[in-house]
């Protein structure tokens, strides 16, 4: 049977019982367009988190108080360090080390004119943030000197209260744990930026003052950092240069705990992670055509054509011709269905992305599984009804009601 020939036949089958055709293909649009909405949200999340770390510098470790220890064998949660001047200046001393920058930060409230607002402060030393000191757009960056100055970020100055904020503007912070309130001075403000920090969040929306007033504002008997920020020297011995690191603080913390993160290591570790949901995802999407596409092109029964294949047999149409033919028949439907089923999905993802905001990329990888996944699926469920009809007998095939 030449191609040609089976290609007619294949169209004429399809064009006799439409109904069935164009519910066999529903089944298998809908499958698809799950696996390709599905694979597309999971790249726009893995893309999303991508674009969160794009504008940090991969040679920064993360120090965090808090973490677990072995105590006899056992994992056992140990007392959180408290780190001060002197784990500063043991890690400005470690090989390996650039630059330490000591961080805390604390909720407090802004009282200005008759509104309050509620943010996060973050206490700097201001000669060591080199970066933040070459984000001010409007006045000055901080000194160490300063005592009751603060740097806002452009959302705060303009969104959040009535009235803009300027530099030499004063407003009262409030400390929420002590009911302390302190008046700060704005002496400048930061560029608007897209970025966002995994840390500190978005930078538009943050403010920041020298560890000499946060001492002030919390009224602590003992002032500590809850995060230090180390700049590495070198980007290809960050391991190396962590594990310098937890050793010259377990030599002030032998009982304390304290984390010690990679942040090229922990890119990676998200990355692993949403790499893992994406195809999860997508999975979930294939199940859904697996059992559609089974299910409905094993609806292309033998029975119902039984005569049909007898005709065929008795004109001289081999075991082969009658598989080939019903294989074909599987294929096609699980292609036209799949190239359906990928358009619509792509549209679809377009559109939540757009009307959702939500981070959705549609990459052709996804319209590739989406289409390649249809078509197998549907051979395979082909092989069955293809088996059965060509094994029938011609003489009983033709005698069938």
């Amino acid at each position: 049977m030449k191609l040609i020939d089976a290609l007619d036949q294949v169209f004429l089958s399809f064009s006799s019982n439409k109904f069935k055709t164009i519910m066999s293909c529903l089944g298998i649009i809908i499958g698809v367009i799950a696996i390709v909405v599905m694979l597309s949200v999971g790249e726009g999340i893995q893309a999303g988190v991508g674009q969160v770390f794009s504008g940090l510098d991969l040679d920064v470790i993360t120090i965090f108080p808090g973490g677990a220890g072995f105590e006899s064998g056992k994992l056992v949660y140990q007392k959180p360090a408290e780190f001060d001047d002197k784990d500063i200046h043991a890690l400005e001393n470690t090989i390996g080390v650039k630059t330490v920058l000591p961080r805390r930060g604390g909720g407090v409230s802004i009282k200005f004119r008759d509104e309050e607002r509620s943010f996060s402060l973050n206490a700097i030393s201001p000669s060591k943030e080199q970066d933040l000191s070459e984000s001010i757009d409007m006045g000055r960056f901080l000194l160490e000197s300063d005592k009751s100055a603060i740097v806002i970020g452009s959302d705060i100055a303009s969104k959040m209260f009535k009235f803009p904020l300027n530099p030499g503007m004063r407003l009262t912070l409030v400390n929420k744990e002590n009911n302390i309130s302190k008046e700060f001075t704005i002496v400048g403000i930061f560029k608007e930026t897209d970025q966002t920090s995994p840390f500190t969040g978005n930078r538009n929306m943050e403010m920041y003052t020298s560890h000499e007033a946060m001492k002030e504002l919390l009224n602590l008997n003992k002032y500590s950092y809850s995060m230090i920020l180390v700049e590495a020297e070198d980007q290809n011995t960050m391991e190396i240069t962590a594990k310098k690191i937890d050793d010259s603080l377990r030599k002030l913390h032998k009982d304390e705990g304290y984390t010690v993160n990679i942040m090229k290591s922990l890119l990676e570790s998200f990355t692993e992670f949403f790499k893992i949901l994406k195809y999860g995802l997508g999975g979930i999407g294939a199940v859904s055509l697996a059992v559609g596409g089974i299910v409905n092109v094993m609806m292309l029964t033998v029975t119902e054509r039984i005569k049909e294949i007898g005709v065929m047999k008795a004109i001289g149409a081999t075991r082969d011709n009658i598989r080939v033919l019903f294989l074909l028949e599987s294929g096609l439907l699980g292609a036209v269905s799949g190239l359906i089923g990928i358009t619509i999905g792509a549209g679809l993802s377009f559109l939540i992305s757009t009307l959702g905001g939500f981070p959705i990329v549609v990459s052709w990888t996804s319209l590739a599984a989406g289409l390649i996944f249809a078509i197998a699926t549907t051979v395979i469920a082909g092989v069955y009804p293809a088996n059965k009809a060509a094994r029938l007998d011609p003489v009983e095939a033709l005698r069938a009601e």
